[in-house]
């Protein structure tokens, strides 16, 4: 039970600084794909991500749950990878939507782009009959222009 316990405190420690989460879903084609939850914000949804080669990931992301919506793309590129661990560094690139019918103005729509550094670890590390689940933790920028909404992110 103490293990336990001690497993739950980790998890819930890497949880909080997550900004990724995500499951293994398929393998399609001997490559490795994966759904999940994607967290950037102000903008927060739906995660797509394809294992291309040992080194190079593609990653679609639909963020619709924030006050901005964001359609994007991200490709990562492993540093290092481990058994259960693996450091990266992405870029994005990405549409920004933001609804403003609450303050009268028109909606925009604006290009943005991103990139960063991150920390991706398998929690079957902890224990090996757990689940592949995946939590990930990312320090990044990311710019879009916006005439009225004051949008700048630096994620963490």
């Amino acid at each position: 039970m103490n293990k336990l316990k001690k497993q739950m405190k980790v998890l819930s420690v890497m949880a909080l600084l997550g900004t990724t989460l995500h499951v293994n879903a398929a393998d399609f084609s001997n490559k490795d794909i994966y759904a999940g939850f994607q967290s950037s914000w102000p903008s927060h949804g739906l995660s797509l991500k394809m294992d291309f080669s040992y080194k190079l990931t593609g990653q679609a992301v639909v963020g619709f749950l924030g006050e901005l919506n964001n359609y994007s793309v991200r490709g990562l590129y492993k540093f290092t990878k481990e058994q259960y661990y693996s450091m990266y560094g992405f870029g994005s690139l990405g549409l920004w939507t933001w609804d403003s019918d609450i303050v009268g103005w028109d909606d925009e729509s604006v290009i943005g782009i991103g990139g960063g550094a991150g920390f991706e670890y398998d929690i079957r590390g902890l224990d090996r009959t757990l689940p592949p689940l995946f939590v990930n933790a990312e320090l990044g920028l990311n710019i879009a222009s916006f005439d009225h909404y004051n949008f700048s992110s630096v994620g963490l």
